[in-house]
């Protein structure tokens, strides 16, 4: 589970301050990968909004590290040929990486990486 201190390193008391708001809060992305080694986790379920095509490469980066994509695409659907590109290459990045690439719904796609298969049959059919 965690070490001791493990949590402890997420935030800072300011010298002489007692309450809940006198702590800061950091920046956990830069201890993700302390975490990932204290805990053994292999890998994260990364919520994201697609908003336009510069919001792609960093997606892309999430694939290839071996998270899951749970993708909102309600901001850009507006723009049909901007969701027709970021889909296409993020499917190429999951298909890269031998994974799969899902709709969930009309504003979510599912991106998984590798080993993982999106089952395209709800459970109640």
């Amino acid at each position: 589970m965690w070490k001791k201190g493990g949590f402890g390193k997420l935030f800072v008391k300011k010298e002489g301050l007692e309450s809940e708001r006198d702590y800061l809060d950091l920046d956990i992305e830069k201890y993700e990968e302390e975490l990932k080694e204290e805990e053994g986790v292999k890998m994260y379920i990364k919520t994201a909004e697609l908003t336009g095509l510069y919001d792609v490469p960093e997606l892309k980066k999430e694939i290839y590290a071996g998270n899951i994509l749970i993708l909102d695409i309600s901001l850009a659907k507006q723009d049909k040929v901007l969701v027709e590109k970021a889909i296409k290459d993020l499917k190429m990045a999951a298909f890269d990486v031998g994974g799969d690439i899902a709709g969930v719904s009309d504003d979510q796609v599912i991106v998984a990486p590798t080993g993982i298969k999106i089952e395209r049959k709800k459970l109640s059919e």
